[in-house]
């Protein structure tokens, strides 16, 4: 509908109407504007928070697998020292549970030694062989043949060797020192059911 005002210019009242739109479009700017400034703050408040918050878990995360590898690296080591442990008892249980006496069979072998022949070291591996590690010392150059002479009389008597199946020279390392022939020598002897 079409309104006519008569009143003159300066009576008039002024159509505020219109201003106020104007107005309210404004506030509505300002409000929209500061709600999406606000919601901006607020998310990067809430990442920011998050970040720090994934920071941490991350930290103790990392921390707690540094002390599991820890304690796994303590783990395994106790297992190898178990595992080489039971490698021990058991070999000792094997050395206990033999059919024959342990000083016999010593006297035996103090029996089967040739003169110039000296033992260094006597024991048994785990590979359930017994080792004799020695030096044959001789003014001529017969220190072989006695170790070989050695050898055979170990394997030819049957008393002491029932318990065995084969003897081995493993190693030699042959000297001379002062006109002397030094044979440093390692003999093996495998036990039967080895």
């Amino acid at each position: 509908m079409i309104e006519i005002n008569l009143l003159p210019e300066n009576l008039r009242k002024k159509k505020q109407f219109q201003f106020n739109i104007d107005l309210q479009a404004n506030n509505v700017k300002i409000i929209g504007g500061g709600a999406l400034l606000g919601v901006l703050i607020v998310l990067i408040i809430f990442f920011s928070v998050g970040s720090s918050i994934r920071k941490a878990q991350v930290s103790r995360l990392i921390k707690r697998e540094q002390a599991m590898a820890q304690q796994t690296s303590q783990a395994e080591t106790i297992s190898r020292d178990v595992s080489i442990l039971s490698a021990k008892i058991a070999a000792l249980d094997d050395v206990t549970q033999r059919s024959f006496l342990w000083a016999r069979k010593l006297n035996q072998l103090s029996d089967l030694v040739l003169p110039g022949i000296w033992f260094t070291r006597i024991y048994m591996d785990s590979g359930n062989r017994l080792i004799l590690e020695g030096s044959v010392i001789s003014r001529k150059e017969e220190a072989m043949a006695s170790v070989g002479k050695f050898m055979k009389d170990l394997s030819e008597d049957e008393a002491f060797f029932k318990d065995f199946t084969n003897v081995k020279l493993e190693s030699v390392e042959r000297q001379s020192l002062d006109k002397r022939d030094v044979v440093e020598f390692k003999v093996v002897l495998y036990f039967r059911g080895a």
